[in-house]
C-alpha cells in the first residue's frame, strides 16, 4: 500500500512546490487514499497512476496539483476565451505532481502538466519544429523527447466562445515527465490525461487522441 507521511523535510520539498500547492498527504500513518491522489487517478487513469507510483521506488509519495479536473479545466477555458493574437504568455498548470521518497531521498517524479501551447498549427511544418513534434493526424501532434524523460502532445481544441483563429493559433499542450517511467507508460499517462481534459472542456470538435504512440517515420 502506498503510504502518505506528514514530515519536516522543508529542504527538499521547498523546490518541489507547484504553483503554491502542498502535498496531498496527511497525518503519520497509512491512508486509504489522499484527494489528491485520487485527482491524479481521475486525470490520468488509476492504473497509469498505480503503475507509476511502483517504477518511483518509493514508499512514501506527496502529491500536487490542481485540486480538481472540473478547477483546471475551468482554467483553461478562461484564458482561451480572453486570448487574443498578440498575447504569447500562458500559463502552465499541473494536473498532477508525484514525488517519491525513501527517508529523506527523492526517488522518483512524476509530473503531468497542460498549457495553451505558443506553437500554432502554422508553425509545425517548419523545418525546426518539424524535427521534434511529428503530426499523427488532423488534429494531434507529437514530440518524445530523445531521452526517456519527457512525451509531449499538441491537441487541437476549439472552445466555444473564443476568437476564430484560436483552434489552429493556440492549440493544448501536454506533458509527462518521468525519468523512472517507461516510453509506453509515459504515453498511456499523457494519452489519458488529454482525453480527459479535452473531454471535459467540450471541444466543438474534440481532438483524436491515439489509443497507441505512433511509431517514428
Amino acid at each position: 500500500m502506498m503510504l502518505c507521511r506528514h514530515g519536516t523535510r522543508m529542504t527538499a520539498i521547498a523546490g518541489l512546490a507547484v504553483g503554491g500547492l502542498l502535498s496531498g498527504c496527511a497525518g503519520g500513518e497509512e491512508s486509504a487514499e489522499s484527494p489528491k491522489l485520487g485527482q491524479c487517478k481521475t486525470l490520468l487513469g488509476a492504473e497509469n497512476v498505480e503503475a507509476a507510483v511502483k517504477t518511483t521506488g518509493g514508499s512514501d509519495v506527496e502529491v500536487g496539483g490542481t485540486p480538481q479536473a472540473d478547477v483546471l479545466v475551468d482554467r483553461l477555458v478562461r484564458e482561451a476565451k480572453r486570448w487574443q493574437e498578440s498575447d504569447l504568455l500562458h500559463t502552465r498548470y499541473t494536473g498532477c505532481r508525484m514525488d517519491a521518497f525513501e527517508g529523506d531521498r527523492i526517488s522518483g517524479t512524476v509530473d503531468a502538466t497542460v498549457k495553451w501551447s505558443v506553437l500554432s498549427l502554422g508553425m509545425m511544418d517548419s523545418p525546426e519544429i518539424s524535427r521534434t513534434w511529428r503530426q499523427v493526424n488532423a488534429s494531434v501532434y507529437v514530440a518524445p523527447e530523445p531521452a526517456p524523460a519527457r512525451t509531449q502532445l499538441i491537441a487541437v481544441c476549439a472552445v466555444p466562445g473564443a476568437i476564430a483563429s484560436q483552434p489552429s493559433d493556440l492549440p493544448l499542450q501536454f506533458e509527462v515527465v518521468g525519468k523512472s517511467l517507461g516510453t509506453e507508460l509515459r504515453w498511456e499517462l499523457l494519452r489519458a490525461f488529454a482525453q480527459s481534459v479535452t473531454e471535459k472542456m467540450g471541444c466543438a470538435k474534440p481532438p483524436v487522441i491515439p489509443s497507441a504512440l505512433p511509431p517514428s517515420t
